[in-house]
């Protein structure tokens, strides 16, 4: 048995409740992004940011229909005038007079929902606005070494089986959780900078994950086996969890 522990995000709502069975790729928590717009009427209009609020024609708390005219500048006998329409459905929120932007919150019904999923077949044993936890049958892959805070959820992304060289990687892995047989310090160093969610490989150097953890780095940092990385590998371009504190990845196999 393993006990996953999925931390919520800001504005994420669970979908689920204690004692409920879910399944591998259940919904279990969504949050609602708002459609938002924003624009700078002083540099639509032409006109500096102090002038702005004497051509609207609309203000916090109005209604607008996307094309409906938010401000208007006469031109000179007829020639030359502008009109700001709005770009979207929705209502305005804010009208900031030092900058000239205004701002207008899309309605609901277009507004982008995101989920966040179960990575696995279980039970909610514990879900409250912080986190849900689930017991799930499902084997977990136990890292040797760990430095590093926190539970992450990320794509997986074999980078190599040999030696990752510094000068191979770029902006693509940000935000992703890269494989390679072994890490030097630069490497390291270069992925991190780059904005990884988390790195796995076989072969670190002690000296290297001290250093990490000397200086607090938080991003998650995995030694496994070389068993474990042929498992991980076959998985590459699949979803993965990390749990520091267990020292523990458990592939998604959805």
């Amino acid at each position: 048995m393993t006990l996953l522990s999925i931390p919520l995000e800001e504005d994420f709502v669970p979908k689920v409740k204690t004692g409920d069975n879910v399944a591998l790729g259940q919904v279990i928590a969504e949050r609602t992004i708002e459609n938002d717009e924003r624009g700078d009427l002083g540099k639509l209009l032409g006109v500096s940011p102090g002038q702005v609020l004497k051509y609207l024609i609309k203000r916090p708390g109005d209604k607008a229909e996307k094309g409906t005219i938010l401000a208007v500048k006469k031109g000179f006998l007829g020639i030359g005038g502008k009109k700001i329409a709005s770009p979207i459905t929705g209502t305005i929120f804010k009208f900031d007079e030092k900058t000239g932007f205004i701002y207008i919150r899309g309605e609901k019904k277009s507004a982008n929902v995101e989920n966040l999923f179960s990575p696995v077949d279980g039970v909610v044993k514990l879900c409250d606005n912080e986190k849900i936890v689930i017991k799930t049958d499902k084997d977990a892959i136990l890292a040797d070494r760990v430095c590093g805070k926190g539970i992450i959820q990320a794509q997986l992304v074999l980078i190599g089986n040999k030696e990752v060289d510094s000068q191979d990687l770029d902006g693509e892995i940000r935000g992703k959780i890269i494989l390679g047989k072994a890490f030097p310090r630069e490497a390291i160093s270069k992925s991190i900078g780059l904005g990884i969610a988390g790195l796995v490989s076989v072969n670190i150097k002690d000296e290297d994950l001290d250093d990490l953890e000397k200086k607090m780095i938080k991003t998650p940092v995995f030694v496994v086996s070389g068993e474990n990385f042929e498992k991980l590998a076959k998985h590459n371009g699949k979803k993965i969890y990390m749990d520091c504190e267990k020292k523990i990845i458990i592939i998604y196999e959805g």
